[in-house]
């Protein structure tokens, strides 16, 4: 909350909201310490249920990850994948829903940004 508030008074929001419209976003560097507690969990949930791993914390492993568990119908997944998404702050949120990495049939994806919807 703090980083937010940091970022508004100073103007970096900006800064950080083009960066998320290039080809260089780093997801990691944009992760809150409760992000990373969700992106860890999440590792461990589809570790124990499909002993797939993406244990060493790249960017391009947390990216397939993130591309896989958008795609498993799994209910703990799914929430914490809700959970990392829900603590990134929202230009990680836009790059997600943005880039290939969400589904497109999957609920974080198909939310507008429109507030009429």
């Amino acid at each position: 909350m703090l980083k937010a508030l940091w970022r508004k008074t100073t103007g970096q929001d900006c800064a950080v909201a083009q960066e998320a419209n290039t080809s260089q976003f780093n997801l990691k560097d944009h992760l809150t310490h409760t992000g990373q507690y969700h992106l860890e969990r999440l590792q461990m949930l589809v570790e124990l249920r499909f002993e797939k791993t993406f244990s060493d914390n790249t960017d391009s492993s947390i990216r397939d990850l993130i591309r896989f568990t958008s795609r498993i119908q799994d209910q703990d997944i799914q929430r914490e994948l809700l959970l990392l998404y829900l603590n990134c702050p929202p230009a990680a949120q836009n790059f997600l829903r943005s880039d290939d990495l969400i589904d497109s049939g999957h609920y974080i994806h198909t939310q507008s940004s429109d507030p009429k919807a």
